[in-house]
């Protein structure tokens, strides 16, 4: 037996966006996956990227949390936002429970669907 048309089960929990903490562990998530992790360990602090393909890490080193997660802010950005500003970029990229700020042929369209007026049924 099939589930209602409008059974939404499967997807009620809030995707992650932005930086996330786990003990010492950041985290940055986009679309509900985590594509940079910065962790602290013997050596200083361990940057990983996952940006490009599922299959393909890239590893780099950082003196600091801070250091790495600007690093990984940026790398991330260049990849997954191409095409727009770095600072742009980085701020729609690490901005959390906002959702990004509609384009203007999304506003023009928006603008259109409104005008449309609703039959009654």
């Amino acid at each position: 037996m099939l589930p209602p048309c409008n059974f939404t089960g499967f997807k009620t929990a809030p995707q992650r966006q932005g930086w996330v903490q786990h003990g010492e562990r950041w985290g940055l998530w986009r679309n509900g996956r985590e594509i940079a992790a910065v962790q602290p360990d013997a050596k200083g602090v361990r940057v990983r990227l996952s940006c490009r393909k599922l299959w393909e890490d890239k590893e780099v080193r950082a003196a600091s949390i801070a250091q790495g997660k600007r690093y990984a802010e940026r790398w991330c950005a260049a990849r997954v936002l191409e095409g727009v500003p770095m600072k742009e970029a980085v701020a729609r990229l690490v901005a959390q429970d906002r959702p990004p700020k509609p384009s203007r042929t999304e506003m023009q369209q928006q603008r259109r669907l409104d005008a449309i007026p609703n039959p009654r049924l």
